[in-house]
């Protein structure tokens, strides 16, 4: 099981940096281009999957939330707030930098956790580590069809970044 949840995280990673390699071979004027869209801007959409991945490693190493009270909202719009800071004027190399240096110490994370179906609660809802991982896969997945779409919108194709083709570059 392990074997499996550290492959569709290397997967996300894996896409995550394949979108940020190829936005670097685009103008910084096309990935911040306000759209009318998901998100103000392709760079605004990777920002995003950023932040909420550091959530979701913050959450882990926390042992989950189980209470959402109005102090723990607010750590979090704090936290948000300082992430998206974090990473304003940045250029999308940077923001790929961030990205995998992140990756570095989730996927650490996951490879020392020792049982991956260990239950973790988030408020008054429970689910095991190993799900809420395939939901950062996931997530990921959404967004960065968002970025496609996006980038599609405003006269540039994409890049693939499909599970299938994952799987056939680990063969070649």
């Amino acid at each position: 099981m392990k074997a499996w949840i550290l492959q569709q995280y290397d997967y996300h990673v894996w896409a995550n940096r394949k979108v940020c390699e190829y936005l670097q071979g685009l103008s910084e004027e096309v990935y911040r281009k306000k759209i009318v869209s998901v998100f103000p801007s392709i760079y605004d959409t990777m920002v995003h999957i950023y932040v909420i991945d550091s959530g979701w490693l913050s959450f882990f190493k926390a042992g989950g939330v189980t209470e959402m009270s109005p102090a723990y909202l607010e750590n979090l719009k704090e936290s948000i707030d300082r992430l998206v800071a974090e990473t304003e004027g940045k250029r999308i190399e940077e923001l790929g930098q961030l990205m995998d240096d992140l990756a570095v110490r989730f996927r650490q994370f996951i490879e020392l956790h020792e049982n991956l179906e260990t239950v973790y609660p988030s408020g008054d809802f429970k689910a095991r580590s190993l799900e809420y991982i395939q939901h950062v896969v996931n997530h990921g997945t959404y967004h960065r069809g968002n970025v496609t779409a996006m980038l599609r919108q405003i006269g540039h194709p994409g890049t693939p970044t499909d599970y299938g083709y994952y799987l056939y570059t680990l063969s070649h």
